[in-house]
């Protein structure tokens, strides 16, 4: 019975992956793009529509072929698409239940696997694989359990912990990769490259921290490509048996990326950079890597607007870009195609008047005779059909609205032509408050102190706006002195007497003109001078960090596979030290 059950589910299984969805032309509405591990080829993507249904789509000939794959349960905490040889696999986690799904399919979406496993703990990251045929899955999770934190290697029900925490990991890079297991994790003494593999641990110091990175492999060769906090781009590699790095470009456009795709397209590899608050994308080719045979140059494709970019490779050979915007449109974008008829739009609220008016403008094409239609409301479908409002400039103004998300629904009609564009629907909020700033105190001598007589800082959620920044003793002080922020990093000055400070720094949103909260960072000023005892400062954070691994191995409990990079890294301070 249960052999009969079992088969009966996978013709069902089949069945429903034979339902699908009318093609439809760009943008697609209603549709929630899985993220995906990127690999060097990607010829079609994954999405969740409202009902929980698993959407498995395609771009023959410049259109969207939709096709329904399966339903799942609900809304999984996590799910992740990893392209692989011989088809897909996506992998959801439902944390309450504390389950995972694998589910595999081939080339044409039908589903060749399925199956749900019970888990002990919650995951929040996932690295997996899983073969087709025999069905045998094996992943990486980034999980909590037991008040720890781990990584955890499971394969077929059976689990191996590589590394534990007492305290979250803030950021980390997870790969599989060399039979192996790649991380890179974030500490107070650092960022650390850790290669695992068969129980044995290497770990390489990152020399400066990067706020985003992938693992890639490129003609045999591990290779961690990463922006810093800075808008360098830069390449690490251990292949030597010690970390190598080099920096691979610098722009101060890079400053706001957020994203590192690297992709092989036409047997070169293309390193894609996107960000959600940028309406650009930009790229890198190399011919060869990281040393490339001619010039690279920093390539940028206008977007009409920001939102989440993912690439891919149309099945003409041509690599794309869908965009997906925060109100769940997905519109195509090719990376060769000239400017986008929409580009630079910018919203803005005028306070100064009262009431507030919101100002909308746009660019298009010079020499181009276009005229707008537009419905501004508060769904995300409506299709602007009247003539009445037919303008001719490319600038809106409207009256005060009650707070909230709106959406701008504009069209272009070519008035030589009398032909009509494709509807952008552009989300527009009527009050806006930055994110807080968020630094880190750069020439620390120890956590949370200097030496000198100016703070360093650099602010690693560096935003478009006016900055305001100062320094007193005080803790609740709102600045009013305007900062000179443009590559993240800046100084304050700081009293000459040694004590207890605080950097008080806000952001002021360029369209609404509304101040961000104020963060207060605490930081301290050494009495001594590290310049008159040069060891000073080295000792300072060896103190510190001999305490932080002291406390990893208490948290470890005597778990041998957790204590060993502990232990390894206190031979590695005491030899050090002779």
């Amino acid at each position: 019975m249960q052999k009969l059950r079992a088969i009966v589910v996978v013709i069902l299984a089949l069945l429903v992956t034979q339902l699908a969805v009318a093609d439809s032309t760009w943008p697609v509405s209603r549709l929630t793009i899985i993220n995906t591990q990127w690999s060097s080829w990607v010829a079609r993507f994954f999405a969740l529509d409202d009902e929980n249904n698993l959407i498995y789509a395609r771009i023959p000939d410049q259109q969207s072929s939709l096709q329904k794959v399966i339903k799942l349960r609900r809304r999984p905490d996590i799910i992740k698409h990893f392209p692989m040889n011989d088809g897909d696999l996506i992998v959801s986690v439902y944390n309450p239940e504390k389950i995972t799904h694998f589910m595999a399919m081939d080339f044409s979406g039908a589903v060749r696997y399925s199956n749900e496993f019970a888990l002990g703990y919650n995951v929040y990251d996932i690295d997996a694989r899983v073969n087709i045929e025999a069905g045998n899955p094996s992943c990486l999770f980034y999980a909590y359990d037991k008040r720890n934190y781990y990584i955890k290697y499971w394969t077929e029900q059976r689990t191996q912990d590589i590394m534990v925490s007492r305290d979250p990991i803030d950021l980390m890079f997870l790969q599989w990769a060399d039979g192996g297991v790649h991380y890179v994790s974030s500490s107070p003494t650092g960022m650390s490259w850790t290669f695992w593999k068969d129980g044995e641990y290497r770990a390489y110091p990152l020399p400066f921290p990067v706020r985003h990175a992938r693992y890639y492999k490129f003609r045999g060769a591990t290779h961690l490509i990463g922006l810093d906090l800075e808008g360098g781009l830069w390449q690490f590699d251990i292949g030597t048996g010690s970390l190598r790095h080099r920096q691979l470009y610098k722009d101060p456009r890079l400053a706001f990326v957020e994203r590192v795709i690297p992709l092989t397209f036409k047997k070169e590899l293309n390193i894609i950079l996107t960000g959600d608050k940028i309406s650009s994308a930009y790229r890198l080719v190399y011919d060869d890597f990281p040393t490339p045979r001619r010039a690279v140059r920093l390539e940028e494709r206008k977007l009409f607007w920001q939102g989440h970019l993912y690439p891919i490779i149309d099945n003409t050979n041509n690599l794309n870009i869908l965009l997906e915007t925060e109100i769940r449109h997905i519109f195509l974008e090719t990376w060769s195609a000239p400017t986008a008829i929409l580009t630079d739009i910018d919203w803005r609220l005028d306070v100064k008047r009262n009431p507030p008016v919101m100002l909308v403008n746009w660019a298009t094409p010079a020499g181009s005779e276009y005229a707008y239609r537009y419905v501004l409301d508060q769904k995300s479908d409506t299709e602007p059909l009247t003539e009445a409002k037919l303008i001719p400039k490319n600038t809106l103004q409207f009256a005060a609205r009650k707070e909230g998300a709106y959406v701008l629904h504009l069209q272009v009609r070519n008035a030589r032509t009398g032909s009509y564009s494709r509807i952008y629907h552009i989300p527009i909020v009527w009050q806006y408050q930055p994110p807080e700033p968020d630094v880190v105190l750069l020439n620390q001598v120890a956590p949370r102190m200097i030496s000198s007589a100016k703070g360093d800082f650099l602010l690693r959620n560096l935003a478009p706006g006016e900055y305001y920044a100062e320094v007193d003793t005080k803790s609740d002080t709102v600045p009013r002195n305007r900062a000179l922020i443009v590559s993240g990093r800046f100084t304050v000055p700081v009293g000459k007497r040694a004590g207890r400070y605080y950097l008080h720094i806000a952001n002021r949103d360029p369209r609404s003109r509304v101040l961000s909260h104020v963060a207060h960072y605490l930081f301290f000023v050494s009495p001594f001078d590290p310049e008159t005892d040069p060891t000073l400062a080295e000792n300072h954070r060896r103190i510190e960090e001999l305490k932080r691994i002291r406390k990893k191995i208490d948290a470890a409990e005597g778990e041998p596979a957790a204590t060993k990079p502990w232990i390894n890294r206190l031979h590695e301070i005491e030899a050090q030290m002779k």
